[in-house]
């Protein structure tokens, strides 16, 4: 049973790599400052605190390069996501160890030595080295962990003694690549360990576990390798930091550096009485059940099938099923042993043309059952000049697919090298492709909506008002769209970088010419009777997209007979993943829900 749950999760996990649904990033670090941020501290400390849920984490993408930095992600900085390209390139480093000396002339200690330390709920990281390089000189901490529902992908942890440090909470290791060589994984937390390797340096301990006795599991390691620098070096599994230390090792490949007997008792006799051991379906030179210590078990087929699965372990928590489930994909009570089977599709990179030599493409969400399901168009952000379709509409996806709606978003063509009208131009034409594609997603044609923020806002409301018979849809959603572009260079002094990106002017003063252009893409000049319903979202703290445009654009709709709604967030500033306010999304589903008439 235990190996069709892995083979079950990476399933899982192989589906959300490609429903193509990971976040945009909220902020870029590079070391070369070719991005927002040169340290990853900082990026962090510029994330909101107090994120309210893991449906739209922080992102920080971090480019490749040595960072050489402590970093401590504070209690108040919740659902911080580090993304990195390449675990082997993109290195966090510090060399602290317990015996330095500090400002008080005594040995800092072994919990003052973490190069990076994790405090704030529900980080996550990918692709990401953590390393200590002080050496094989004592306690020197690569991570430290005191924080609930923290996950790690494709990630390394680089050290020699205490190179992890788990002291609390619940935390998912997946893909990882462990060094070290005494109690290297250690500490009180529950933490679940999905094949990754375990590389062993020197003569040593992998875990020391310090689970408290009311708690059920401390480490559990699934489907991982055990490796040994040299032949020569030998290892025991762990040993119990505290009197209950618990620690299990499930179809591990064991190679001849993990030790016959397996297991070490620290300090005595006593600990055996009360340290929690267990192993199942051990493999390798390095398993070997006969020679095992006796006070260790081996558990049985039915013991490992009904105790153990990632979310018994982490106490309901499962990574990839809660992002399924944010996602809508499982039913409510879906769990690694018993899971419904996926009842939604997602369908990633669909070409939808091919135009100024570049291939469009989008992703689909298609809800389950009879259907045909009205549907939404999603058009990202980005200054007409970046973003992507995964991201800037990302927190409303759920929403909408709760409510039965299927959903499209696209790319399209990007300023400078693509300018005004090329966008509108790829709105229309995925308009009609979705229609032309309509029984094949199982949706129904003359029920689609578009939504788009920021320059995406701009995008369909332009969209909209300059729809033919065959590109109509029946409501629109910009979210703080720039609707006047002479307003907009009137208040700025001239044409910004992002405009004159958009309209191929090199030049920030307008002439005549580019004056007539911007009245041209200007939605407000374009309002007449028969438009269908629109729904204004903006913030009042917005600095980028005045907030007084859209009640301006809302008088003027409705003096042309045109449905206008528009909610405002008090103090919202510019990007809905940075408002306190979430209610947004339920009410602009709503909306979308009662227009499209879904069921």
């Amino acid at each position: 049973m235990l190996p069709k749950i892995s083979n079950l999760a990476l399933t899982l996990l192989f589906i959300i790599s490609l429903s193509g649904l990971s976040f945009a990033a909220d902020a870029t670090v590079a070391p070369n400052g070719d991005g927002q941020f040169k340290s990853i501290y900082d990026a962090i400390m510029a994330a909101p605190p107090n994120l309210p849920s893991a449906d739209r984490p922080w992102v920080i993408h971090v480019k490749p390069g040595i960072y050489k930095e402590l970093i401590y992600v504070q209690r108040e900085r919740r659902f911080i996501k580090l993304e990195g390209e390449d675990p082997k390139t993109t290195i966090i480093t510090m060399n602290l160890h317990a015996n330095l000396m500090g400002h008080d002339g005594k040995p800092i200690g072994t919990f003052r030595t973490p190069t990076v330390q994790v405090d704030g709920d529900g980080f996550a990281a990918e692709n990401i080295t953590f390393e200590n390089s002080a050496g094989p000189v004592g306690q020197a901490l690569a991570l430290r962990v005191d924080a609930d529902k923290v996950s790690f992908s494709n990630c390394r942890f680089l050290g020699w003694q205490d190179t992890i440090f788990l002291n609390r909470g619940r935390q998912y290791f997946e893909n990882c690549y462990i060094t070290g060589h005494v109690d290297f994984i250690f500490g009180a937390a529950t933490a679940f360990f999905e094949k990754c390797q375990i590389h062993v340096l020197r003569d040593g301990y992998i875990t020391a576990a310090s689970t408290p006795q009311e708690q059920e599991f401390g480490f559990v390691f699934s489907n991982c390798k055990i490796t040994g620098e040299t032949p020569e070096v030998k290892t025991y599994l762990g040993r119990p930091w505290r009197a209950y230390g618990n620690t299990i090792f499930l179809n591990t490949e064991m190679a001849a550096n993990v030790r016959p007997e397996g297991w070490h008792n620290w300090t005595g006799v006593e600990r055996e009485k009360t340290a929690r051991y267990a192993e199942f379906g051990s493999t390798g030179a390095g398993a070997n059940n006969t020679a095992r210590v006796k006070w260790a078990r081996l558990l049985t087929q039915g013991e490992a099938d009904t105790l153990l699965s990632v979310e018994r372990v982490l106490s309901g928590w499962n990574p990839f099923y809660e992002l399924l489930q944010h996602l809508n994909l499982l039913g409510p009570h879906a769990s690694p042993g018993r899971g419904e089977p996926l009842k939604d599709q997602i369908k990633k990179d669909i070409e939808y043309a091919h135009t100024g030599g570049e291939s469009l493409k989008l992703d689909v969400f298609t809800p389950s059952g009879k259907g045909p399901f009205p549907a939404v168009i999603f058009v990202h952000g980005g200054g007409w000049s970046g973003g992507d379709k995964k991201g800037s509409n990302d927190p409303l996806f759920l929403p909408v697919a709760k409510r039965n709606i299927a959903w499209f978003t696209i790319n399209y063509r990007l300023a400078p090298k693509h300018n005004y009208p090329a966008p509108i131009e790829d709105v229309h034409t995925a308009i009609r492709w979705v229609k032309a594609h309509a029984k094949e997603f199982n949706i129904a044609p003359n029920r689609i909506a578009l939504v788009g923020e920021s320059a995406g806002g701009q995008i369909v409301a332009q969209a909209v008002v300059k729809a033919d018979k065959d590109t109509q849809v029946v409501a629109v959603v910009p979210f703080y769209a720039p609707i006047d572009f002479i307003l907009d260079m009137e208040r700025r002094g001239g044409l910004s970088t992002s405009m004159r990106g958009y309209f191929g002017r090199k030049e920030a003063i307008a002439d005549e010419a580019t004056l007539q252009l911007l009245k041209e893409a200007s939605p407000i000049n374009h309002i007449r009777a028969g438009l269908p319903p629109f729904l204004l979202v903006h913030g009042t703290g917005d600095m980028s997209v005045l907030y007084n445009w859209s009640p301006l654009f809302q008088s003027k709709l409705k003096v042309a007979g045109v449905q206008c709604d528009l909610i405002t967030i008090p103090d919202g500033v510019h990007g809905m993943a940075n408002w306190a306010d979430q209610s947004y999304k339920e009410q602009v589903a709503d909306w979308l829900a009662n227009k499209l008439s879904a069921k």
